[in-house]
């Protein structure tokens, strides 16, 4: 670990609440799922490793706002809280309109808000990052190298109806992963070892 907490050549410190952990709504997957439409009612909930972790109750006003509903236990007490978030539609290039969040406590337009301390606000808000925004180069280099392995499968062979020079793009690519790798292994071990000496 650096002095600041971060560890050596990552980007944002590690010790800052990651938006993966947290649960979250977002206005794209109710968009698409066609949850946004007309007034009505619906049930939104998360599960973590197969067990349910928690959840909403949407009541939606068209074109115009979002209310959850929830429960919420602190210190023994349980309460409920109803939360109004506006609705944006911002025009397409191509026809349509896509909806936005309006974060509740600054107004931000937002596709995902988070919840933290019982209330949903943008990550700005919350002060969440990404866990990618905390990875070294080394794990930056094995996230990637596993995006492109799910694109060619286990054995790297080229799959039906990929195009040869995708192929070797890609392939190019893993070798080039594997390069800046090794490099960032030795940038950390000389600066270990002058630490140590």
């Amino acid at each position: 670990m650096a002095k600041d907490g971060s560890r050596l050549g990552a980007g944002r410190p590690a010790y800052k609440v990651k938006g993966e952990q947290l649960q979250r709504v977002n206005v794209r997957v109710w968009a698409r799922k066609g949850l946004l439409t007309g007034n009505r009612f619906f049930n939104w909930s998360w599960n973590r490793g197969g067990e349910p972790t928690g959840s909403i109750g949407v009541n939606v006003t068209p074109q115009s706002a979002v209310t959850l509903d929830y429960s919420l236990t602190q210190n023994g007490e349980r309460r409920s809280i109803s939360e109004r978030v506006a609705l944006i539609y911002k025009p397409c290039n191509f026809g349509g309109a896509r909806p936005w969040f309006q974060c509740p406590r600054c107004t931000r337009q937002v596709a995902v808000l988070y919840t933290r301390s019982g209330r949903f606000a943008c990550r700005h808000c919350q002060r969440v990052s990404y866990s990618s925004q905390s990875e070294d180069e080394m794990a930056r280099t094995w996230r990637e190298q596993q995006r492109i392995e799910e694109r060619l499968g286990e054995d790297w062979q080229r799959p039906k109806g990929m195009r040869l020079r995708t192929y070797d793009r890609l392939r190019d690519r893993l070798a080039d992963c594997e390069l800046r790798r090794d490099e960032a292994f030795c940038v950390a071990a000389a600066r270990l070892l002058r630490s140590l000496s």
